[in-house]
């Protein structure tokens, strides 16, 4: 039998006052996995959520123990989320030493020496997974040789070995369409279960961006064909009103996507289905923002990063900020609602910078806004420089990489220089708490259906129900951490010699 885990995420990393609160992530990859692999053969396979269905030692227990053997376990892991693979995988091994555990995900394919080094994962699945975990699971299941087949690290004899890396698939529509039947019981769970994914990578270089370490700077999309397939699932199947495109960018080929938004008129889709998406600013123009408009798109979300034009060169992000800026105006000019992200604690960043990125965003028609501190991940060309200088605070199974991990901890992994890192933090949570306690910020938690940069899933009347006291708890909890780190800030600042000790002060 075969087990997919789609594990929760560190609780020193993001605390379970905020878990109780933040939309669970609709499991993308492991559908996508599972899908593959059940068009390839009749497995008993069974995908498991800790997300939200947490696996205590009871249930991981006999879960495992009525698996009928050979048993193979998957993880999909991300630097958030390793600990508790970690965790699991140590758990299961105990209660069967034969059970093989294969990780794979973007921080598995980053970091598979750290993986195996652990003693209870078995092989890695590096990149993409489909083709390369179905050859592996045939080879295990049969008990056969695995150690011919690209795309894998494995232990063998007490050695770590890293075979080459597989080929991206070029044909996206080779693959199964996604097996959306798979967490329908859990549809009321998922607020992300009304997505499709129509394309993969991206061929932009942004040097803060994990995505990179796994498809490079390659962009593959599936045909118009295959997109509307998934779209009509969702809309006749699941009676969808709003579907969520999770591209890395819907723009990236503008004659691909020009026919998409066609399609979507053409069969009258958009007047059963709004959507959302995410985009760059310097592949939006007059025609594409009237064809999207027209194909009811409801939200687009542009990833400002910051308001300085040498710090978007820095980051490699290949646009400027103007560009963003004319997107964001322009799209809400046209009746679209518009997201964005900030980074803060970039390098060579100043408080400055921080200011003048705020009054930005305070300038800009903008719906939703997330502030992020910097999170150098693993496998990204920012993470590579900063660990060469030696600028990096790794904590313990990477607890402190979260761009809000400032909301759990005082350790952030990178403080640029010149920057003392409670001075970061505030800036940082006082830009959050502004957009959000403002008349309108306040007001969006009443009449939409996510709110704190659409991270936070809100159902119909929510304030008439429970939900209410675990929002109110985790706004006193945010309150208080603000006082703390501001308390923190100041008192650094009175004493000489402090105020710029940076990560490590």
């Amino acid at each position: 039998m075969i087990l997919l885990i789609n594990p929760s995420v560190n609780t020193k990393t993001q605390p379970k006052i905020f878990t109780d609160v933040i939309r669970a992530t609709f499991p993308f990859s492991l559908g996508h996995l599972a899908g593959y692999l059940l068009d390839k053969a009749s497995y008993d396979l069974q995908i498991v959520d800790d997300q939200i269905t947490p696996l205590d030692d009871t249930a991981l227990e006999k879960l495992i123990s009525e698996m009928p053997a050979p048993r193979v376990v998957g993880f999909t892991t991300l630097t958030a989320t390793c600990a508790r693979v970690y965790e699991l995988a140590d758990k299961i091994k105990r209660i069967d030493h034969n059970v093989f555990i294969v990780a794979g995900g973007v921080h598995a394919s980053v970091l598979p020496q750290e993986c195996l080094e652990r003693g209870t994962i078995d092989a890695v699945v590096r990149g993409e997974g489909e083709v390369t975990f179905a050859e592996l699971l045939e080879c295990v299941l049969h008990e056969r040789e695995f150690r011919h087949i690209d795309g894998i690290s494995f232990k063998k004899d007490g050695r770590i070995f890293h075979n080459p890396d597989r080929p991206l698939i070029r044909d996206l529509d080779s693959l199964p369409p996604f097996p959306y039947h798979l967490f329908e019981a859990n549809i009321n769970k998922y607020p992300g279960f009304f997505s499709v994914q129509t394309s993969r990578g991206c061929p932009y270089g942004c040097t803060f961006c994990s995505q990179r370490s796994v498809s490079g700077r390659n962009y593959r999309y599936v045909s118009t064909e295959r997109a509307i397939h998934d779209i009509e699932i969702l809309m006749d199947k699941f009676n969808a009103s709003l579907v969520r495109i999770m591209d890395d960018n819907i723009g990236a080929n503008k004659k691909r996507l020009m026919h998409l938004l066609d399609t979507i008129i053409e069969r009258g889709i958009n007047k059963k289905v709004s959507f959302e998406a995410p985009m760059r600013g310097d592949n939006m123009d007059e025609e594409i923002v009237d064809r999207l408009q027209e194909a009811n798109f409801s939200l687009l979300t542009f990833g400002l990063e910051t308001a300085s034009e040498s710090l978007m060169k820095l980051i490699n992000k290949g646009e400027s900020v103007q560009e963003v800026v004319r997107a964001i105006k322009m799209t809400a000019h046209r009746g679209i609602a518009t997201g964005t992200t900030l980074i803060f604690g970039l390098p060579t960043e100043t408080n400055r910078d921080r200011w003048e990125a705020i009054k930005l965003v305070a300038s800009l028609p903008i719906s939703s806004v997330r502030f992020n501190i910097l999170t150098p991940y693993p496998g990204t060309p920012i993470y590579d420089s900063l660990v060469k200088e030696n600028k990096i605070l790794i904590k313990d199974n990477w607890e402190n990489f979260s761009v809000q991990f400032m909301w759990a901890g005082d350790d952030l992994p990178y403080v640029p220089d010149g920057t003392d890192k409670y001075e970061l933090m505030f800036f940082t949570m006082m830009a959050n708490l502004w957009f959000y306690i403002r008349p309108s910020g306040i007001m969006k938690l009443f009449t939409k259906s996510a709110a704190g940069g659409n991270v936070i899933a809100l159902k119909k009347k929510w304030y008439f129900s429970m939900f209410l006291f675990k929002i109110l708890r985790v706004g006193l909890y945010l309150t208080r951490r603000f006082i703390v780190i501001t308390a923190k800030m100041l008192g650094r600042k009175m004493v000489p010699g402090r105020s710029r000790a940076g990560s490590k002060g």
